[in-house]
């Protein structure tokens, strides 16, 4: 269960997840490299990806660059998206893959997803076409 305060931040090299590491209250660092046991110990990385603040439906963070199902209506079908930070809003977005439509996590407080709806399945990063696809290759 996440902490009021608390931000949290996916660690890779490249493309392999080498860790996470949790900041409480804007200080307190804890690190982990499976998202279970934490300590002090700092990871090597390269690469972070934030937490959106949200869990899918097997309770499994959702991070930025993260590609998942989700359900716009609840009992409605599956859609394929990439969760995307939107700077210009400050805010974390799921862009359908299939056209350019973004829905946002949560609008004016109120949650427009249940865990029920969404489903962490792949990586952007790991993904080179879909990547490619989407406009978001490394320069």
């Amino acid at each position: 269960m996440p902490f009021v305060n608390e931000t949290r931040f996916r660690l890779r090299i490249q493309t392999t997840i080498v860790g996470y590491v949790r900041i409480i209250d804007g200080k307190s660092k804890f690190f982990s490299k499976d998202g279970f046991f934490w300590s002090g110990r700092k990871i090597d990385h390269n690469e972070i990806d934030e937490w959106t603040g949200y869990f899918d439906k097997n309770k499994q963070a959702i991070y930025e660059w993260d590609i998942l199902t989700f359900k716009i209506d609840p009992d409605g079908e599956d859609h394929t998206g990439v969760v995307l930070w939107e700077a210009n809003q400050k805010r974390f977005v799921i862009r359908n893959v299939n056209n350019e439509l973004y829905f946002p996590f949560e609008t004016n407080g109120l949650k427009l997803f249940s865990t029920h709806q969404l489903k962490v399945f792949s990586y952007l990063f790991l993904n080179p076409n879909l990547k490619h696809e989407l406009g978001f290759d490394d320069d």
